[in-house]
């Protein structure tokens, strides 16, 4: 049986002191759209590098973070 949990960070600094959540909201963690893709390609290149992802896969990622909300 896998069990597991999804915890999504909240958007903003204010919402994060709202909430109490200890982890840093998106807006602390990419200050902007580009930081937030840039963040990504490293991950799946990096990913691609020890054979866990394939280079279609890691396109697939870079061109689903640059179409997000994420930084805007």
């Amino acid at each position: 049986m896998v069990v597991g949990s999804f915890i999504p960070f909240v958007a903003t600094v204010k919402e994060r002191r709202e909430t109490g959540d200890p982890r840093p909201s998106l807006e602390e963690r990419y200050p902007s759209h580009e930081h937030y893709v840039d963040a990504v390609a490293r991950a799946a290149a990096v990913l691609q590098k020890e054979r866990l992802l394939l280079e279609e896969d890691v396109e697939r990622y870079v061109a689903a973070a640059k179409t997000s909300t994420v930084g805007r």
